[in-house]
């Protein structure tokens, strides 16, 4: 259950992040039985130096791709079955270019990129990866046919390029990534945004009845990222209250948090709790 969550995060976040900078698609059909691939992005042309920003998940994406993202390491047969469907859109992007008599070049041809945690020698060994000098350590390259490459999350390096990519890993690596994110200054133009779906995964993971222990520690992990985006989103309404001078703007922060709780079926008591509103004032904003 917890790869399902997971899932969500990735497939809302990476949606909104990348719509400025191309053509995104969530869970796109492939051919044959029903099966879907996370994220199908087409970047624009325009908007290639714009994805910089993202580091090495920008440069990445400065391409078509297929993304499929993981909670656990990757086994083999997840790996070929996203390899298959990987195929079965190249084929199908073959068949158009023919109707329209045109010649698909390789270059058009999308990337599959696949994120897991963590990737082991005896993995890397069976798919005969390599790992390329220009795109630096944790990326294995499967042979040049497949136009696919493993991201081993755990085994990127530390740095601000990685940063993005980081946020999908497990325990201490991701808490670490929550920890720099925050760090950035708040006007950096992706941190609010991904501070917002932190917060949605969060919520999610809360209101779980049953939570094992994997569940519990992605909540520890994202618990700075939830806190901080609370008390942000309070802020701005207290300043956007002081400056019009009214009570109705000063609670403006603690009613847009509270709404956006309440449509997680958030328990309402606990959504008192984090905004600071009475009971009575958020059972009125239930829907």
């Amino acid at each position: 259950m917890t790869r399902n969550i997971h899932d969500t995060f990735a497939k809302e976040w990476m949606q909104e992040l990348l719509a400025d900078f191309g053509q995104v698609e969530v869970e796109k059909p492939v051919s044959g039985e029903v099966r879907t691939i996370d994220i199908v992005f087409y970047p624009d042309v325009g908007a290639i130096d714009a994805l910089q920003a993202l580091g090495l998940m920008g440069r990445m994406l400065s391409q078509p791709s297929l993304v499929e993202a993981f909670r656990n390491a990757t086994p083999q047969w997840e790996i070929l079955n996203c390899r298959d469907k990987s195929f079965d859109v190249r084929a199908e992007l073959r068949r158009q270019a023919k109707a329209r008599k045109q010649r698909l070049r390789e270059a058009d041809e999308p990337m599959l990129w696949i994120l897991s945690p963590t990737m082991s020698p005896a993995m890397q060994k069976r798919f005969c990866v390599v790992e390329k000098p220009r795109w630096g350590k944790g990326i294995y390259f499967l042979p040049a046919p497949d136009r696919t490459a493993v991201i081993a999350i755990h085994h990127l390096p530390k740095t601000l390029d990685t940063l993005w990519l980081r946020l999908f890993g497990r325990d201490k690596i991701q808490a670490e990534a929550v920890k720099e994110l925050l760090a950035l200054p708040p006007a950096h133009p992706y941190r609010q945004e991904t501070l917002r779906h932190l917060m949605v995964l969060q919520v999610n993971l809360k209101i779980r009845q049953n939570k094992t222990k994997d569940i519990r520690e992605v909540m520890m992990s994202l618990a700075p990222a939830y806190e901080k985006w609370l008390e942000e989103t309070l802020d701005q309404g207290r300043q956007e209250g002081r400056q019009e001078g009214r009570q109705e703007g000063r609670q403006e922060g603690q009613v847009e948090v509270a709404m956006r709780l309440l449509q997680k079926n958030m328990p309402i008591v606990e959504v008192a709790e984090c905004t600071g509103l009475s009971i009575a004032q958020v059972k009125k904003l239930r829907p």
